[in-house]
């Protein structure tokens, strides 16, 4: 059986898919026995659609555990964490999202206003505190 570490869960509104490696994902074609981290970047949820980005582990580094037991800022005065009111993507400043040219460390409001939600598309004007 996976480790919870080598597990991932969607983070969108009322998923919450597991991904298992031992078990693989038929809908997408992942065989057993692949890593998260090997599967495509363009797989997406086969439950609601979700890109790997709304993905975290079960435990350890990134945790959904780990970040329940922390502050929701970074420490930093404006750097709060915003929530797609869409889909449930939480933009973390700390993370940034270097998959689309926000580097880490980025606050809200220097996103880019073109930014959009790499979950579901949504604007800025679709997040909200979190």
């Amino acid at each position: 059986m996976s480790q919870p570490e080598e597990m991932f869960q969607c983070q969108t509104v009322n998923c919450g898919f597991i991904f298992d490696p031992d078990k693989g994902e038929r809908k997408g074609k992942i065989k057993k026995g692949t890593a998260f981290a090997d599967i495509p970047n363009d797989w997406r949820c086969p439950v609601c659609g979700a890109t790997k980005a709304a993905f975290k582990p079960l435990l350890g580094p990134g945790s959904v555990l780990e970040e329940n037991n922390t502050d929701t800022t970074s420490g930093e005065a404006g750097m709060s964490k915003y929530r797609c009111v869409i889909c449930g993507y939480e933009y973390d400043p700390a993370d940034g999202d270097p998959a689309n040219d926000v580097a880490p460390g980025t606050a809200w409001d220097d996103v880019p206003d073109e930014w959009i939600c790499p979950v579901c598309g949504a604007g800025k004007d679709e997040f909200e505190e979190a």
